[in-house]
């Protein structure tokens, strides 16, 4: 729950600094083209002219805050998906035999890619086991086995990877 409401509060600090960026673009920008219609630029007829150039302007402005504020609530949404199916991916692994399960974690925790013999250096179990389990595992399709000089390179097979690897 603590990372929960950081990781809300830090999104909403993002929304407001991205405001405060796109109001201060807009406040630079008014001011310049204001100080130049006046002081530079224009006589009285061609400031008629540039004051609808400056309402495209802050139109324009005003649809990139709009589009933020979409984005915002939007990638919200995708952010909590990704939650759930990170909370879904501890269902999955109950799904596994009891060595299965310290192996696919510890691949897991390796980003999909770990030699066989940091697997036995993580999980504990004996070489003998984790060859016969991961050998399981590669019949059901769930990694692939390459050989690495003295050991081999397990990763997760690539639908799964996408899926559950960040």
């Amino acid at each position: 729950m603590g990372k929960e409401n950081i990781g809300r509060k830090n999104k909403l600090f993002q929304l407001w600094l991205l405001i405060g960026i796109i109001t201060g673009f807009a406040a630079v920008l008014f001011f310049s083209i204001t100080y130049l219609n006046e002081k530079v630029l224009c006589d009285a007829d061609c400031r008629e002219q540039n004051k609808v150039s400056l309402v495209l302007v802050l139109l324009s402005l005003f649809g990139m805050f709009i589009g933020s504020l979409t984005f915002y609530f939007i990638s919200e949404k995708y952010e909590k998906k990704i939650t759930r199916m990170h909370k879904d991916l501890g269902l999955t692994l109950n799904f596994l035999d009891g060595e299965e399960k310290p192996i696919i974690s510890s691949i897991l925790n390796h980003k999909g890619k770990i030699t066989q013999s940091e697997i036995a250096k993580s999980t504990g179990l004996s070489r003998v086991r984790i060859f016969r389990t991961l050998r399981k595992l590669e019949e059901k399709g769930i990694i692939t086995k390459k050989p690495h000089g003295m050991t081999n390179i397990i990763e997760l097979e690539e639908e799964l990877r996408k899926v559950l690897v960040e």
